[in-house]
């Protein structure tokens, strides 16, 4: 009842600030991608810096937790609630201007990514990184987890783009700053650290062409010796994706593709530049798989470009009609290890008698492993939760790391000491403390203050 009266202050001190306790709201924002549901008392809706800013000074006078939340796409439970309010960036979707000789934009963090995509294409313009849910993902979430993408093998994550941000501290006070000391820390923090307002963002000039091909790779590991052994010929591609044969069965399924080779994974790749940097490319790639006699599937216009991308990005989809509950797990490993991890991964769900799909982005080392399940089945999501326990084991091991893009969340956290040591996990809870010491911003994330006790 302490928060229940607690939230009604609030309440009353952002009379002018849309704050809705409606069923409807506090079922709809109260869970994430995850499928994982929280405890959401109410969501608010600035619509302007000074209205988040007022929102975190009282949230901070009353003691109430605030669960900042942009499209709720993330698979770590980052956007899960806990007991307090969401505050939604829905309503801060505007672009706030465009300095083109800089080649910067200024976006409110609820701007989304996809529309951002659009309004710099209009101008000849890209802003590269592009997660798997670019269409509804918001520049602010992506920020907070460092959102990379396909295309990260060239271009890198968000971080490389962000050239200033203005947000708020625990205070209340607004800052603005280039993205060093504090501010840094934002970028890949989920929101533990700050409420972000806006962020100006580095672009560049369209590329001229591009090229965009699916090449048959073979058995799931071969794949990845198949990659590395083409990046070794000095082919640069801005893409470069990795779907096993599983994957790309239950694809073609999806989008009724014919002329894939059974049981065989493949590679999505794409060239872009000026078109004698594509033409160079795609003579490259075309040379290799012609003396290793590999399949490929070339596109040769816009549209049939498009339609392979819809290939890839059919992925989740496709694999959501095979089982009701999806455990997503974005691991990151040497490129060295990625063929023994995906043949040790794929034996370890078949010894635990589970239905395992990897893809992801082979040029950074970030793989995506799926389980499809059902949560209702007891015996089964106990083996899941064995698989991951398991795969995150392996992969410390390895000298890889619990996520690429995903973020800790509330789903990793109980793992990090596997990839972090004791020192390690203090200096970062010392950091949360100085930035936040009320505890106000996303609480029960990353780690919990309360898993530290006797670390620190």
């Amino acid at each position: 009842m302490e928060l229940e009266n607690r939230i009604k202050e609030l309440g009353n001190r952002l009379r002018s600030i849309e704050l809705r306790r409606e069923v409807r709201y506090t079922i709809s924002y109260g869970f994430d991608a995850t499928g994982r549901r929280g405890r959401c008392d109410a969501v608010v809706f600035p619509r302007s810096l000074d209205e988040l800013r007022r929102t975190v000074f009282e949230a901070r006078r009353t003691g109430v937790p605030l669960f900042m939340r942009g499209a709720g796409t993330g698979f770590s439970g980052g956007a899960v609630p806990a007991g307090g309010v969401v505050v939604s960036t829905e309503k801060l979707s505007r672009v706030l201007g465009l300095d083109a000789e800089a080649r910067t934009v200024t976006v409110e963090s609820g701007v989304v990514n996809n529309d951002l995509q659009e309004y710099l294409s209009g101008r000849g313009l890209f802003y590269p990184p592009d997660p798997a849910s670019f269409r509804v993902s918001t520049i602010g979430g992506n920020i907070a987890e460092n959102a990379g993408g396909p295309r990260a093998y060239k271009y890198g994550v968000t971080r490389r783009y962000v050239r200033s941000l203005v947000w708020i501290d625990s205070d209340g006070e607004v800052i603005e700053s280039e993205p060093r000391g504090p501010a840094a820390l934002l970028i890949g923090a989920e929101g533990t650290l700050g409420a972000i307002y806006s962020a100006r963002m580095q672009v560049i000039p369209r590329p001229e062409a591009f090229g965009t091909s699916l090449v048959a790779a073979g058995d799931d590991a071969e794949a990845m010796n198949i990659a590395a052994a083409l990046l070794a010929t000095g082919f640069t591609p801005s893409v470069i994706e990795f779907m096993d044969s599983r994957t790309m069965r239950c694809v073609s399924e999806y989008r009724n593709l014919s002329g894939t080779v059974a049981g065989s994974s493949y590679l999505f790749l794409e060239m872009d530049g000026t078109q004698e940097d594509v033409e160079a490319q795609y003579g490259l790639l075309s040379s290799f798989c012609v003396g290793r006699g590999l399949g490929m599937m070339t596109a040769r216009d816009d549209d049939e470009r498009e339609i392979l991308w819809e290939l890839r990005r059919a992925v989740s989809p496709s694999l959501a009609r095979k089982g009701i509950t999806k455990v997503n797990e974005d691991v990151s490993l040497p490129l060295g290890s990625l063929g023994e991890a995906v043949s040790w991964i794929h034996g370890l769900a078949s010894e635990l008698r589970l239905e395992c799909y990897i893809f992801g982005h082979c040029g950074d080392g970030n793989l995506h492993v799926n389980i499809m399940t059902d949560r209702r089945r007891a015996d089964e999501m106990e083996r899941a939760m064995e698989f991951v326990e398991r795969l995150f084991s392996r992969v410390a091991a390895l000298g890889g790391t619990l996520s690429g893009e995903h973020g800790i969340g509330m789903t990793k956290r109980e793992f990090l000491g596997l990839v972090y040591s004791p020192a390690e996990l203090d200096l970062q809870y010392r950091i949360m403390g100085a930035m936040d010491p009320g505890n106000i911003f996303n609480p029960g994330k990353y780690f919990d203050r309360g898993d530290l006790e006797g670390v620190h």
